[in-house]
């Protein structure tokens, strides 16, 4: 489909939307992107070839496609002051956390299309990760649509329960914060060991892109990826014997139940 897409609010997130969108092919002309700064204006038209407003409404008026890029506890005012433009056949893309689609189409006052949105944080490079769940007025093609959209900045998946969006947050919306972590832990324990932090650095940072790799492009086993470089009484198992020992398992999954449990209570702020 060939649509003109409005963006409420520009901020890094739909920033790397808007990106991947040029990237794929999607004319800057068709998009239109607003911030109350005007300052931001001309850098962001430079940078991706859009159209850039203050006015919400205008823009909404303009659009096939409208992704709201606000602030979750911002979302309820923004939509009340574009809600009497809205059109039935406009399809709206949610990158709020939290905000349910109950509530997102109550503030829409039509029963219009709706997809609530996960991205996260990789998407800023290109490889992001974004959980996705429609209502029921989404047609197929629409959904096919937003599909292509979030892979052009990354991958997706959609789920069917709402509920699961929970989840989705915890493994991987907020999950390149848990990695980070690990990160930060081995570069300190490589510069104990004497290495300077930009070897440990590189060397931790580059083992886990590579690994990620490994798991994304061949097709094998994780459990078994990880035996192929376990040699019995070698070093990697002295390492996996030490992380079973200090609880890896309860630990991963106490900080995926905690980050999915909290989701569940920030959401509960917004139902209607």
């Amino acid at each position: 489909m060939s649509l003109k897409i409005a963006f409420v609010g520009v901020g890094n997130m739909a920033s790397a939307i808007i990106g991947g969108l040029r990237a794929s092919g999607y004319a800057g002309e068709s998009i239109i992107g607003t911030s109350r700064n005007p300052d931001k204006h001309k850098s962001l038209e430079a940078q991706y070839g859009i159209v850039m407003t203050a006015d919400n409404e205008w823009a909404v008026e303009q659009a096939d496609v409208v992704f709201l890029c606000v602030k979750p506890h911002m979302m309820r005012d923004v939509i009340d002051s574009i809600a009497h433009v809205v059109r039935d056949e406009q399809l709206f893309i949610s990158v709020a956390a939290g905000l349910e689609l109950a509530a997102l189409s109550a503030w829409l006052k039509k029963p219009v299309a709706i997809v609530r949105s996960m991205p996260n944080t990789p998407s800023l490079v290109g490889v992001g990760m974004s959980g996705l769940i429609a209502n029921e007025q989404t047609t197929g093609e629409q959904k096919q649509w937003v599909s292509d959209a979030f892979d052009s900045f990354g991958g997706h998946a959609w789920v069917e329960q709402e509920e699961h969006m929970h989840t989705v947050t915890a493994l991987s919306g907020s999950a390149p914060a848990y990695f980070f972590r690990v990160l930060e832990v081995m570069i300190e324990a490589g510069q104990a060991q004497g290495l300077d932090a930009a070897t440990s650095r590189k060397l931790a940072t580059q083992a886990m892109k590579g690994a990620a790799a490994m798991v994304t492009e061949l097709d094998e086993d994780i459990a078994q990826l990880r035996r192929n470089i376990t040699s019995p009484n070698g070093t990697t198992q002295a390492a996996l014997e030490t992380l079973e020992e200090q609880g890896v398992e309860s630990l991963i999954t106490a900080a995926v139940n905690a980050c999915a449990n909290r989701s569940k209570e920030l959401g509960k702020q917004y139902k209607v």
